[in-house]
Formats: structure tokens, sequence, C-alpha cells
């Protein structure tokens, strides 16, 4: 018997529905992260499209081994326009995304480079809100000169929230902190690690769902491939999700000093035997908490994990 390489799509109401349950589940707190950091629509929107065919395509070369797959067959897995697809397989580079400037960045570069924002040590000038005489500069102006289509005041609130202008209020004074919207070194450390973690987590999920589906299916030696199990409860006070998580952490700090000397000792195995040392493995826990919303469906409770 043969079983698939990847899950089947099923029928409306069964496991595609729970599929999009699921996956809007996972997309909210990436939303908020891609928020968090200025990340607008478009550029979120061109990086599921990058996904998603990065995705179609190994689905394909899951299938029938390595080499190229057909741009319609990509276009068909992805539901990506054939043209998109072509671009999007022809230019994989991201500088174009990177390098988008959304109004907020693009007021925050022009108040920190050009001249006639900088005062005369070169250094981005502090700006009346509003402007107070004909010619003297302020952040309007400034808003107003980047785009008339967004209010000033929003541009502000915007700078504001990312952290990159402050206002004194007794003065209406608007004044730019840092050089530049680039995350700093330990940001960037974060969202790397952040990156990783989650990718990895989610891989893992993915994994098991793909041996779940088999399972279903009858095989016989399909199994889970990874650990991925949790513990939930949702009648705690704030007090008590404190606790859990300093329990947790320390926790970690048990496992940690573990494995960590095991997986040393692999990898010691590993040379001394000559193995091929191609693949890796990450280990990890985490622990969540917040308030439960008014009137939403209980999650499960107790000991919860996946296939």
């Amino acid at each position: 018997m043969e079983f698939p390489s990847s899950p089947e799509p099923v029928a409306a109401g069964g496991a595609a529905s729970a599929a999009i349950d699921a996956l809007l589940a996972v997309l909210r707190p990436l939303a908020r992260m891609a928020i968090d950091h200025g990340i607008q629509f478009n550029q979120l929107e061109e990086l599921t499209k990058r996904a998603m065919v990065e995705a179609a395509l190994q689905a394909v070369r899951d299938e029938v081994g390595t080499g190229a797959a057909p741009v319609s067959r990509l276009s068909v897995i992805s539901g990506i326009h054939r043209k998109e697809v072509k671009r999007l397989v022809e230019t994989p580079d991201l500088s174009a995304v990177r390098s988008e400037q959304t109004p907020a960045s693009e007021l925050h570069t022009r108040w920190a480079t050009m001249p006639e924002w900088l005062d005369a040590d070169g250094l981005p000038r502090p700006l009346p809100r509003r402007p107070q005489e004909a010619g003297v500069p302020s952040f309007e102006t400034l808003a107003r000169s980047v785009t008339t289509d967004v209010h000033p005041r929003t541009l502000l609130d915007e700078l504001l929230r990312l952290g990159r202008v402050e206002i004194d209020v007794s003065t209406d004074i608007v004044r730019l902190r840092g050089e530049s919207l680039v995350p700093d070194g330990r940001i960037e450390a974060l969202l790397a690690f952040a990156g990783a973690s989650v990718g990895d987590h989610l891989a893992a999920v993915r994994e098991n769902l793909v041996a779940g589906h088999r399972i279903a299916a009858g095989d016989p030696d399909a199994k889970p491939p990874f650990v991925e199990q949790s513990v939930f409860a949702d009648e705690l006070s704030a007090e008590s999700v404190e606790v859990a998580g300093v329990r947790a952490r320390a926790l970690w700090s048990k496992v940690l000093k573990a494995i960590a000397p095991e997986l040393q000792q692999l990898e010691d195995a590993d040379r001394a035997a000559g193995r091929a040392a191609d693949h890796r493995v990450r280990i990890g826990l985490y622990c969540y908490g917040e308030p439960v919303a008014p009137g939403t469906r209980p999650a499960p409770r107790g000991d919860e994990e996946t296939p």
C-alpha cells in the first residue's frame, strides 16, 4: 500500500476547515509580530507568497525527487498566478522586501539624513509638532513632504508606537530617537532566534501531522517523529501563571544541564565512528500565559499533545 508524502486536502467541514482554524491561530501572533516591527501587509504578503512557492517546490521534490518543477504545477499547488510564481522562482533575492519604505520609515530616513532637517552638527534637529512661523521646519511640514495621504498625527503616533521618536508634551517638541529603523544588534539576535526556534517548532508540528495522516490511512509503520507536547490549564490567577513561569524556567535549567552533555557525547561518538555530520536537532521548552477572554470557548485542559 502506498501512502502520500503529505496530507491530502479534505472536503470543507473536515480536516481542511480545521487546518484553516489552526493556521489562523498561528498567523495571529505572527501578524502581531509584524505590526510590532513596522512590517506592512504588502511585505508580509510577498514573504507569504515566497514561502508558499518554496513549500510547493519542496512538495513536488518530495514526490518526484530533485530537479526543477513546472511553473504551472507550482501555481496549481500554491494558488498563486503563474506569472507571480515565475517571478518568485527567478528572483529569490529579498532585497526589495527589505528596502521597501513605509511612510513612517521614509519620514524617519529623511529626518536622519537630509540636510534641511539636520542641525549645525549634522544631527536630526528637534522639531515643533506644528508650524510656529513661515519657513521654520516642523514635524507636520516634514510629514507632509513624505505623504499627503496620511495625517501627520497618524505618522507621529506610529513612530511613537515603534519607539523611534519622543515628544515633550510641555513644549510640543518632537525628537528623533536612534539613527534608523533597523533594529540594534540585540534585537536582531532575538529576532533571529525567534525565527529559528518557532520555525523548527512548526516544522516538527507539520511532520507529526503528516505522520498522523499516515496513521489514519492505516500505515502500520507510521509514527510521530518528534516530541511535541504541552500541558494546559485555564482556571488560574495571574499570580499562579507567574509561578508556573518561574517553575518552567527552573525545569528548563534542569533539562539543559542534562541534555547538553549528552548531545556533546553524541557528537563525539559520531566523529569517532566517522558518521556524516549532516543533521541538526533543536530541543526546547516554552511557557505562555494570558488572560482568558470572557465568553471564549474553553481550550483543551490537562495533558495535551499532538499525534
